[in-house]
């Protein structure tokens, strides 16, 4: 199946369960394992959202198995 993704349609913000965040066309059914965050809208107002939500790029996972680790050696 082809998709056309324009950036004239409403996108949406979609986070997964290790943190990542992603625009996504809200025509289209989410992708297995993502969440929708917040209402459609433009896809730049969406990237200016994620900016704004994902300061730390590491995967959750390994956030908290840095966080652990940190904490074992105090």
């Amino acid at each position: 199946m082809t998709r056309s993704f324009t950036a004239d349609a409403d996108w949406c913000i979609l986070c997964n369960a290790e943190g990542r965040y992603s625009v996504w066309p809200a025509l289209y059914d989410l992708p297995v394992g993502w969440t929708r965050i917040g209402s459609p809208t433009s896809r730049d107002a969406c990237l200016t959202e994620i900016e704004a939500l994902w300061q730390d790029p590491r995967p959750v996972a390994l956030q908290q198995a840095m966080d652990m680790q940190l904490e074992s050696t105090q």
